[in-house]
This record gives C-alpha cells, structure tokens and sequence, in this order.
C-alpha cells in the first residue's frame, strides 16, 4: 500500500505544473461585450471646459456624446477607443479641444469631487498635441507633439485608446495612441499611465464618450465642430 501511495502522489506532483496552469487559464478567461456608437459630429460653444485647478477653478462644462454619458460599472470596464479629427488650423483657436472623456462618479459623491481623465488633441500654441489630463483631486495635464502634423490647412487627427492593464505591481489604466499604417497594421504609443483610476472600483462608475471644449472666447462666438468618424467603442465584462 505505502508503495501505491508513493506512486500516486508522485504522479500527481508530476501533474501539478500542468493543472496550476489549467486552473489559472481558467481563472483568466473572462467574457466581454464590446459596445459601438455610431459615428458622429460634437460641437463647443466658447467658454467651455473640463479643467480642475489649485485652489478653486473647477470648470465641467464641456459637451458630450452621448450625453449624458451611459455609465457602466467601474469593475467591468475594460478599454474604450475612439477617432475624431479636429477643423483645419486656420480655424482653430489656443485650448480647442477635443477626444475621450472617462467619469468617474459615485452615490454621495459631489459634482466638484468626482474624477475624470480626457485625452485627445488640444491646440497650443498654434500646434496641435496629443494630451492627456487626469483629475483625482487636482488636475494634471501632459502633451505630446504630433509629428506628421506640418501644415495648418489639414485637419489634426487621431485615434486614442484607454484601456485597464496588470502587472505584478498592480492594476491601471493606460492611454495609448493608435497609430494607423498604410497597410493596415497599428503602432501603439503609449501616453500615460493613471494609477490611481482603479485605486477605489466598489461603488463607483464610469461614463464614457466623446466630448468637446472651446475653453477662450478671444475670437468670437464661432462653436468648434469636430467629426467622430467611427464613433466609440468600449469594451466592458459581461455582468
């Protein structure tokens, strides 16, 4: 008996690596719904915004499609993707504004205390960037130059991706931005890195869409219109 109960355990130890494996595949497998808006045009009157600032501007005003946003739990969140290109330069004025806008809210949370990450193009100084602005209690904002970008009578556009990922210290949020190559294939940028986006997932939700901003009225009252070519796509786990 001893001897058959060696054999057997030895037999299992043998097989232990394989079904670890199998019991973390199965673990890992979830099952998701992507969701498709269909594609659309936004505009901004002047005066509009999405901007939180040290120690008490607090501007949420900026439009959005949908609106309001539909909202889905923060846990099942998954990516969320979309492509917009923003009127010629000619037209466009410092701080326009436009791309993907994640909301993050919660029951008993305030308005002026809810947080959020916008990320797109903004115009700066008479060149269009790539930016990125998180707001956990204070907003902070980066830019990255558009390279292709060389002449003021074409369009800034471009594709942006946002999307939860893990690694062995922990889960965030990343923004990238899809580069699309002539023969179908992309590049992914990677933009920014929001550690704090999943910090706190119970009870909280997060709208998702596509919003724009003309913050300045120099200028007059002209709205800033932006095309959403292949609306927005988000991807959520299926409840």
């Amino acid at each position: 008996m001893l001897s058959s109960f060696l054999f057997r355990t030895s037999h299992l130890l043998t097989l232990l690596p394989y079904l670890l494996s199998v019991t973390a595949a199965m673990a890992s497998t979830t099952n998701t719904t992507t969701i498709k808006l269909e594609p659309f045009t936004l505009s901004s009157p002047p005066g509009t915004d999405i901007w939180r600032k040290a120690p008490s501007h607090n501007a949420f005003n900026a439009p959005t499609h949908p609106s309001p946003l539909p909202t889905h739990k923060l846990s099942s969140f998954q990516r969320a993707r979309l492509t917009f290109s923003l009127p010629p330069g000619t037209q466009l004025r410092q701080y326009d504004q436009a791309g993907l806008l994640l909301h993050l809210t919660k029951p008993g949370i305030p308005d002026e205390k809810t947080k959020w990450l916008k990320t797109g193009i903004e115009w700066y100084y008479s060149k269009p960037y790539i930016s990125t602005v998180g707001c956990d209690a204070w907003a902070d904002w980066s830019v990255v130059p558009i390279p292709s970008y060389t002449s003021n009578s074409s369009r800034p556009s471009a594709t942006i991706e946002a999307r939860r990922e893990k690694d062995v210290l922990g889960k965030s949020l990343w923004v990238y931005w899809i580069i699309k190559r002539e023969d179908g294939t992309e590049e992914r940028i990677p933009l920014r890195e929001v550690n704090w986006f999943f910090a706190e997932e119970e009870g909280w939700s997060v709208g998702v869409g596509g919003y724009v901003a003309r913050p300045t009225k120099d200028g007059g009252d002209e709205e800033l219109g932006v095309e959403f070519a292949e609306g927005v796509e988000v991807e959520v786990l299926d409840c």
